[in-house]
């Protein structure tokens, strides 16, 4: 018997390993749907998809609809006959009609254990929220987003400093091969599924810049959980005086202060204590003021002649929803 007909959809770095994983594991892709081309960098000159580089290399025909919304998409991959479709981080919603191609299922491997962390940034939001636990899952697509039955789910434990690429690269590891075991069961007539449990759902939106905000009344380990989980980006910041001040690297740190919020109380061989909420501690390690270059906490200090006792302005952080 011959193996499933595959439609793949993703466009980031971590899409384009799992259809190279997949087409050299045997499966039969017979088209790669990507996300437009885009300006990038300074020049914003347009640099081509991660996934459409992947596709062409391996000689696969690539397209780029700048909506998924397309009747033209509908219509095209209807002639493809596909069996599945794999989408692994695409970047825009498949409606019901798309949904409705391919003639067993739409199967979207999700970073997360759901149904926690439904959305679009679900390593970043686990981190931001300190879990010990988080996982992978294939799940069947349906109109409502990651709401579908699930085929497969890995659980993966969290280390306390790990930071969203980190965990983002082990997660991919781990489910990519779960996402072509996925692809075996159902083209084999397997349809076991599991419901989500509605009431256990959780939410991880799209990210934003005012997400960063490092609110100094809190506790050190709630903004250093922070810090990593808005890695690369948005990053997080505070203001200094009426300058936005990033934070590129901090840490929670064994001590106790009854300095404010805020105050920076020492300096260390490494940069600044901080006082933080319930008198913990944040040491900072490396800042970027304005349009200057990231600089060792230490040196910025030195450069700027600040002395211990200067204060953070706090940012409180903008809701999830």
């Amino acid at each position: 018997m011959m193996g499933p007909r595959l439609v793949f959809f993703g466009t980031p770095p971590i899409a384009a390993r799992a259809l190279e994983a997949l087409v050299t594991g045997g499966f039969d892709v017979a088209a790669v749907v990507s996300q437009p081309d885009r300006p990038v960098g300074r020049g914003r000159n347009v640099q081509h998809t991660p996934v459409r580089e992947s596709a062409e290399k391996l000689g696969l025909p690539v397209i780029q609809p700048e909506s998924a919304r397309d009747p033209g998409l509908v219509e095209y991959l209807k002639t493809l006959d596909p069996d599945l479709f794999t989408v692994v981080a695409y970047g825009n919603f498949l409606p019901g009609k798309l949904l409705s191609v391919p003639r067993l299922a739409a199967l979207n491997l999700h970073f997360s254990h759901l149904p926690a962390y439904r959305g679009a940034a679900p390593v970043n939001w686990a981190l931001v929220d300190g879990v010990d636990t988080t996982g992978v899952t294939v799940q069947r697509m349906v109109k409502k987003m990651d709401a579908g039955d699930v085929v497969l789910q890995r659980k993966l434990s969290v280390g306390p400093d790990e930071t969203a690429p980190e965990l983002q690269e082990r997660l991919t590891a781990l489910g990519i091969p779960l996402l072509a075991e996925a692809v075996n069961l159902i083209f084999s007539g397997n349809d076991d599924r599991t419901p989500q449990d509605e009431s256990r759902v959780t939410f991880a939106p799209l990210l934003k810049r005012e997400h960063g905000g490092l609110d100094f009344t809190r506790p050190a380990r709630e903004l250093h959980d922070r810090w990593r989980g808005l890695l690369p980006w948005p990053g997080v910041f505070c203001l200094l005086g009426e300058e936005t001040l990033k934070v590129h690297r901090c840490r929670p740190v064994p001590e106790n202060t009854a300095e404010p919020p805020g105050a920076v109380f020492r300096f260390t061989e490494d940069g600044w204590l901080t006082a933080c909420g319930g008198g913990s501690v944040l040491e900072i390690l490396e800042v970027q003021a304005g349009g200057s270059r990231r600089l060792p906490a230490k040196d910025f200090a030195n450069g700027r002649r600040l002395k211990p006792a200067f204060r953070l302005i706090p940012v409180v952080p903008a809701p999830r929803a």
